[in-house]
């Protein structure tokens, strides 16, 4: 109702009184007689000045107006005013009283006080608003800390928007698909973060599916989405999308109840733009929180290897190098005792050679293990190939098969990629090796539909596969998750079967194309 007034008021003659003060502000005015038009009326403009009878619409009308039109101006006309009433009209919200008589002069000052406050008001809003932007923006610099960032946000917003309750919603992908899940709330009693919300049937999953916000600024009563109300009436609300470009990372929400002064316009406006900065504050401290759980992988994933590897030097080479020196002892015994039999000391000899030829070997297949070269300048199968003929000598029971088929060359695959694919088929073998007690253990690889498919797969006791895989903190043994992580990096799906005394498979679905990032895989 911008450059217009409203007068509720079926007297001609105050009407007339009215429109003479407003043309002297240069304003319009518009007369109705009854309370029901003037709200008709501000339904379609819901800004600028009311001067509203009390015959007509009493104290309660001036709560009305107040009640849902926060923004409007209220200058009550009372027919014999006393203090009692004035105090009353002026605590639901009128911002001036007029007893009767008054005249055309009366009106011009009281609109012309109504135009200094909302002057000022104006500039307060203003400056509030800069305040809480430059409080916004030290807020989302402070911390990287997920859960404290949350709960900065939710406290902010709550300074900023003065809401009975606010909650930050975050999506996420889960069993039962996309969800919601609360980070962090205020005003929603019990209800703790990450309780999961449907997208169906719900304001925020509206908000999430349109990629827009809702503003029901006069609340939910009339409205489609009166049935989605949850924890009593709405006055007004406001759900708005936390999107980076054109992705969307959850949903901000803030509610009034029904004896609130409802939310503006302006509030609306000014929160989507701390939705707009929260969301790139979130997508930071998310990309931060993923580095830091990625440094945490790699330094498991290293000391994982430290810890094989001394178990490895110690449970065969050093064990195979003890033995050379026991027998290097020995001779030097025999030696100063004068004992020169030439079949003893050939006997010895011929087992110290065969022991330090075993210790080399143990030594290279150590070595290529933690970087098998030809798999840098051959490829993947010859690297397999090779990795598996130097495991041969390891393990006498065990017999060793490799089937390639269908396997073209060069393998359309990245460095990246072939070094995963080494690593996972290398862990599975060693499992086999350490853990299977079987007898034959055969490596399959075939290319299907541009899908590399490697295979592992032993007649040995086999295992409990959830049983296993819940106790992995327990048991301090990581070595199938560690298999699962590598081939999520290159978006491979592996696949473990198992059961006591079935043996196991493990199989690994390699796309072949574009990597993840992009990068041809050829």
């Amino acid at each position: 109702m911008n450059g217009q007034i409203l007068v509720v008021d079926p007297d001609p003659a105050i009407q007339l009184t009215c429109r003479a003060a407003a043309q002297v502000l240069s304003f319009s005015t518009i007369g109705v007689s009854t309370l029901e038009a003037a709200l008709n009326h501000l339904h379609v403009t819901s800004d600028g000045l009311v001067i509203l009878a009390l015959a007509v619409a009493g104290l309660d009308g001036v709560s009305r107006l107040r009640r849902g039109f926060p923004s409007i101006g209220i200058i009550a006309l009372a027919e014999s005013g006393t203090i009692a009433e004035a105090t009353e009209v002026m605590r639901r919200g009128a911002f001036d009283y007029l007893p009767k008589p008054f005249g055309t002069d009366d009106i011009i000052l009281a609109i012309r006080r109504w135009q200094q406050q909302r002057e000022l008001q104006v500039e307060k809003e203003r400056l509030s608003e800069i305040l809480y932007l430059m409080e916004l923006g030290r807020t989302l610099t402070s911390t990287l800390d997920l859960n404290e960032l949350y709960d900065q946000i939710i406290a902010l917003v709550k300074r900023a928007f003065l809401p009975d309750t606010v909650s930050l919603m975050l999506l996420r992908e889960t069993e039962r698909g996309p969800r919601l899940v609360i980070a962090a709330q205020r005003g929603l009693g019990a209800i703790q973060p990450g309780t999961e919300v449907s997208l169906e049937n719900t304001i925020a999953g509206l908000v999430v599916q349109r990629g827009e916000p809702l503003l029901l600024l006069g609340g939910l009563e009339g409205t489609p989405y009166e049935h989605l109300a949850r924890g009593g009436p709405i006055g007004s609300a406001m759900s708005v999308p936390l999107k980076v470009q054109q992705r969307t990372l959850g949903v901000l929400n803030v509610n009034r109840g029904q004896n609130r002064l409802n939310y503006t316009e302006q509030d609306a406006q000014l929160l989507q733009v701390f939705a707009s900065q929260i969301a790139i504050a979130i997508q930071n401290a998310q990309l931060y929180e993923s580095l830091r759980q990625e440094r945490d992988r790699i330094i498991e994933a290293q000391e994982q290897v430290r810890r094989e590897l001394a178990r490895d030097l110690h449970d065969h080479l050093a064990q195979l190098l003890n033995t050379v020196v026991l027998g290097i002892d020995y001779l030097r015994l025999l030696l100063d005792r004068g004992q020169f039999d030439p079949q003893v000391w050939r006997q010895e000899l011929d087992n110290l050679r065969k022991t330090a030829r075993e210790a080399v070997r143990e030594t290279r297949s150590l070595v290529f293990g933690l970087r098998p070269l030809v798999l840098e300048t051959r490829g993947l199968v010859p690297a397999l190939q090779a990795f598996i003929e130097q495991a041969k000598g390891s393990n006498p029971g065990l017999q060793y098969h490799i089937d390639v088929t269908n396997v073209p060359h060069p393998l359309p695959l990245s460095q990246k990629r072939a070094r995963m694919v080494f690593a996972i088929v290398q862990e599975a073998i060693n499992n086999v090796r350490k853990h299977a007690r079987a007898h034959n253990v055969c490596v399959r690889l075939t290319v299907e539909d541009d899908t590399l498919i490697c295979e592992v797969e032993d007649d040995g006791v086999g295992f409990d596969l959830p049983a296993v895989e819940a106790k992995y903190d327990e048991q301090n043994t990581f070595g199938l998750l560690n298999m699962r992580e590598r081939a999520e990096l290159i978006d491979a799906r592996l696949s473990i079967h198992s059961r006591p005394g079935e043996g196991t498979r493990v199989t690994l679905y390699v796309p072949l194309g574009r990597d993840r990032d992009g990068h041809n895989t050829g």
